[in-house]
């Protein structure tokens, strides 16, 4: 059977740039987005185990969910990096969307947890990493 599956082509990372009260919402894209990690959420569990857990096995029950972290590489340009220093020094909480090429989103809300790296090496380029601890749980909405 062939694959289903599509290419990363295309997708896009874009930050809420309209007020809280302006509807339907602004996004735009932070830059060049060359590599794209969206929130990795995962679940803790509580030990429940007990002196007569059945098969003397440990039993576990979920927990709180941990909503992870995101990252965006960028290309390099003045204008990039001015949008993300802004991000960087922002109070508060931003709202973040990753766009995928088959028209699905995923938003989450999160902020910068540091000032982005330039990368650079011979005959390569500059880029800027953005690392982004994501608050509350992601919200993906499926394309169409």
């Amino acid at each position: 059977m062939e694959s289903q599956g599509i290419t990363a082509d295309g997708m896009s990372f874009s930050h809420r740039t309209s007020a809280p009260e302006i509807t339907p919402k602004v996004w735009t894209e932070l830059g060049e987005a060359v590599s794209i990690t969206p929130p990795n959420p995962s679940r803790s569990s509580v030990d429940f185990t007990h002196l007569k857990s059945p098969n003397k096995t440990r039993e576990h029950k979920p927990s709180m969910i941990e909503p992870g972290e995101a990252n965006v590489t960028l290309n390099y340009t003045p204008e990039t990096r001015a949008k993300i220093d802004a991000l960087f020094i922002a109070e508060g909480i931003q709202e973040f969307q990753v766009g995928y090429p088959d028209g699905a989103t995923e938003t989450f809300s999160g902020f910068l947890t540091g000032k982005p790296t330039e990368g650079g090496e011979v005959e390569g380029k500059l880029t800027l990493n953005c690392p982004i601890k994501v608050t509350g749980l992601p919200v993906y909405v499926a394309g169409e």
